[in-house]
């Protein structure tokens, strides 16, 4: 997968934005980071992103119904649903179901993290 790829991560928690920026950029990644779904959102409709971590749960506007704004506006884009919360199956499968590629625990090892996140990438690009 290329390293050189632009990652949008919108996340509410301050401290979860600054430890995405440092782990993915430390893998070669361009990172951006937002704190709220309607900044996402904003970000979107005048930039571009390769793909696009999101926290599911968020106050104002939620992951899913964020997750459901972007698809609007940039179909193709592969979005990959963050939880802190573990696995709530009806969140991830509402997750999924509107469009979602994947989840990521944010409770993995870091290392897990970003390995989960190029495998979803990679599938998704072996598709196309």
């Amino acid at each position: 997968m290329n390293g050189k790829l632009k990652i949008l991560v919108v996340d509410d928690e301050p401290d979860a934005l600054e430890l995405f920026k440092d782990l993915f950029t430390k893998k070669g990644y361009t990172v951006e980071c937002v704190p709220s779904g309607t900044d996402a959102i904003s970000f979107i409709e005048g930039n571009e992103a390769d793909a696009i971590l999101l926290d599911i749960r968020m106050p104002v506007m939620d992951g899913i119904e964020t997750l459901s704004k972007l698809k609007e506006l940039k179909p193709d884009i592969p979005v990959v649903m963050l939880t802190a919360y573990g696995y709530d199956d009806n969140l991830i499968n509402k997750a999924l179901e509107s469009g979602a590629a994947g989840y990521i625990s944010k409770n993995l090892p870091l290392a897990q993290i970003v390995h989960t996140f190029q495998t979803l990438l990679s599938a998704i690009h072996r598709k196309k």
